[in-house]
């Protein structure tokens, strides 16, 4: 805890040091105005723009710091430089100051210490605190004398361009951090969209296989009375027993697993959908995650319905496991692979269709793709078969829980088209 606390003072040393000498660096570009030792300086256009990016900085600290950097270094300057007599330099220096310190003052009890702030009332604090700091180091140069119309307006001019520079640029850089932000967080909102339908739909099918075990676990249960009843050895009644036993320990297991799972994913899942906003998401993702791979693929998005979908996550996992196939089905040295994703309402239900210039596939292929279990995707280097969620699964789904179906309509060197049928009432849990 210490540790940490002696970094953050470490890293507001470092920063404040770092505007000093940027501010110290930036007073000598400057022109003199109305008296000598009166200059505009680059350096209060930068002064707002470490005020505001560092706003956990108490700014009578970073004035206070700057009033003693800047000015010295300037002062060194004109020392060396013989612009003028030691009084003379020390008096700008004084006055240099100043100018820093009321700066800073004002802005701690304008701004800093106000609980709600914004960016209006930022621009206008500095628009004070410039304008006042200039007349208060004019004032001292010249003794307070020599006050002019002119002069409040050559210093409400300074201090408003300045302030108007300042401020710009420090919002635009904000603006623009906030939308690279917002980006990256979108992104990680579609990976979460992306993991909750997959984990979802896992969740579904293992639910469903819980059914399975519990006959398997019967069965043995059975097989075990049956064996008494035919009076086998009692180590064979014992084996149909213990498979009974273990059995049900796996099922306990699973469905732990699988109401864990459904309840973490299960609490942000629930809220409804655009079907635009899920086409955006899945087809977003899926570009990004093939974009390595599959350079050349294009997925175009044709949607013509509007429907807030409360299932949103099946729908994901429909759409990314056609969409997935399709560009499987894309050799990776094709120049013009495009995936066309289509949507269109047929009276009760929708159509939802996912189109490929792609290789094809035989009649036999298509026959069989339905089926559990069967896969087109073997490694003949590890012997592996990826089977994903499978497209018996997503018939299941697109079945069970939209009242619809799919159905394949391919060619060889072709493409594909995978139709999908979905019920509008169930996509919007009418029924």
């Amino acid at each position: 805890m210490f540790k940490q606390a002696s970094i953050i003072h470490r890293s507001r040393r470092q920063r404040i040091l770092i505007a000093a000498v940027c501010i110290a660096l930036a007073s000598q570009v400057s022109f003199q105005v109305y008296t000598p030792g009166f200059i505009i300086a680059l350096s209060a256009l930068l002064l707002p723009i470490f005020l505001y990016f560092n706003a956990d900085l108490n700014p009578l600290l970073l004035s206070g710091m700057i009033a003693i950097a800047s000015p010295i270094f300037r002062g060194i300057l004109l020392f060396i430089g013989h612009a003028s007599q030691t009084e003379t330099i020390l008096h700008f220096v004084v006055t240099d100051m100043a100018f820093y310190l009321c700066y800073g003052g004002l802005y701690y009890l304008l701004y800093w210490r106000r609980t709600q702030r914004n960016n209006s009332s930022f621009f206008l604090t500095i628009v004070l605190c410039d304008y006042l700091s200039n007349l208060l180091e004019v004032s001292l140069l010249t003794d307070f004398h020599n006050y002019s119309y002119h002069l409040f307006q050559l210093l409400f001019v300074a201090a408003l361009v300045r302030s108007l520079f300042s401020c710009l640029l420090a919002f635009a850089y904000h603006y623009f951090t906030l939308l690279m932000r917002k980006e990256s967080h979108e992104q990680r909102y579609y990976h979460f969209i992306w993991v909750a339908s997959s984990v979802k739909s896992d969740v579904y099918f293992m639910q469903k296989s819980l059914g399975g075990i519990e006959r398997v676990m019967k069965n043995a249960y059975l097989l075990n009375q049956k064996l008494e009843d035919l009076d086998v050895p009692q180590e064979y009644r014992d084996m149909a027993l213990a498979v009974a036993r273990d059995v049900h320990e796996i099922k306990k297991d699973y469905r732990n697993v699988t109401l864990e799972l459904g309840e973490y994913f299960g609490s942000n899942q629930d809220a409804p959908m655009q079907l635009s906003d899920i086409l955006k998401v899945t087809t977003t993702y899926i570009q990004a995650a093939i974009k390595h791979h599959h350079p050349n693929v294009v997925i175009e998005v044709h949607n013509q319905v509007d429907l807030l979908i409360p299932k949103h996550y099946y729908v994901v996992t429909i759409l990314s496991n056609l969409i997935f196939n399709s560009v499987d089905a894309l050799p990776k040295d094709k120049l013009n692979g495009c995936i066309q994703v289509t949507v269109t309402s047929a009276g009760a239900d929708i159509l939802l269709t996912v189109s490929d210039n792609g290789q094809g596939m035989d009649d036999r292929t298509q026959s069989m793709i339905f089926q559990p279990g069967f896969s087109t995707k073997f490694n003949a280097t590890t012997g592996n078969i990826y089977r994903g969620i499978g497209l018996s699964h997503v018939k299941i789904i697109a079945q069970e829980q939209f009242d619809g179906d799919i159905t394949v309509d391919s060619q060889l060197g072709r493409g594909t088209d995978f139709q999908v049928r979905l019920n509008k009432a169930h996509l919007l849990q009418e029924e």
